[in-house]
């Protein structure tokens, strides 16, 4: 999949369409108001949910993904390893340089407030902008979407609702406000995006055909036959 075909996807369509949606949350409520009103609506079955369905968006996601990639399709590899250069260059800068120890919603609350937390899960304090973990969720998302892409629709949707329950959970586990997480949905994007667009200037059309038809699992099985 290219870019121009990402772009005309079911999936790129909901994505776009839901970033215009939000943007307005997103800058018409005051900071803290809406991750309060998430926090007071805490649920057991969803405190599980989100416990474990965060975890998509840790970086060891993304490496896992990449190794698998490596056995299946060397320009899905490529991509997600121009992904994860991208997002790692503009998490760091802005987590880290621009918007360095800037408080989380715990710090920002502070010890007065009447908070829920979910047992088992460290929540952080400091470096809040943007969220990491949505920008490898959406990330991930995108990727498993190109890879898996012939469900259609289906997949458009599902992996979708995979990406938007990783950004939901940050702010219920009350680890991100939402701007940080519409932030790391972007940066996410622009990730793969930018693979996408990098990977046709890098590697000419014979290369990138000749990637998207080789893996190790191929090459272990040519050599299996050469023996």
């Amino acid at each position: 999949m290219n870019s121009k075909a990402f772009y005309r996807s079911g999936f790129f369509a909901l994505m776009l369409g839901s970033g215009i949606i939000l943007l307005y949350p997103v800058l018409v409520f005051p900071k803290g108001e809406l991750e309060l009103m998430i926090n007071q609506h805490h649920f057991p079955v969803l405190d599980f949910w989100f416990k474990y369905i965060t975890n998509i968006g840790d970086g060891v996601v993304m490496a896992v993904l990449l190794l698998v990639f490596l056995f299946y399709n060397y320009y899905l590899a490529l991509l997600t390893l121009v992904s994860i250069v991208v997002q790692t260059i503009l998490v760091s800068i802005f987590k880290r340089w621009l918007f360095e120890g800037m408080e989380r919603p715990l710090a920002f609350f502070g010890e007065d407030a009447v908070l829920n937390f979910v047992e088992g899960v460290a929540v952080h304090s400091t470096n809040t902008f943007p969220s990491g973990h949505t920008t490898t969720g959406f990330a991930v998302a995108a990727l498993a979407f190109i890879a898996f892409n012939s469900r259609g629709h289906l997949a458009s949707i599902f992996w979708f609702l995979i990406a938007m329950m990783v950004g939901f959970s940050r702010v219920y586990l009350l680890q991100h406000f939402v701007v940080d997480v519409y932030a790391g949905a972007l940066f996410g994007l622009i990730s793969v995006i930018s693979g996408l667009a990098l990977l046709p200037l890098l590697f000419d059309e014979n290369k990138l055909k000749r990637f998207k038809s080789h893996s190790l699992l191929t090459l272990m099985k040519k050599d299996q036959t050469q023996h």
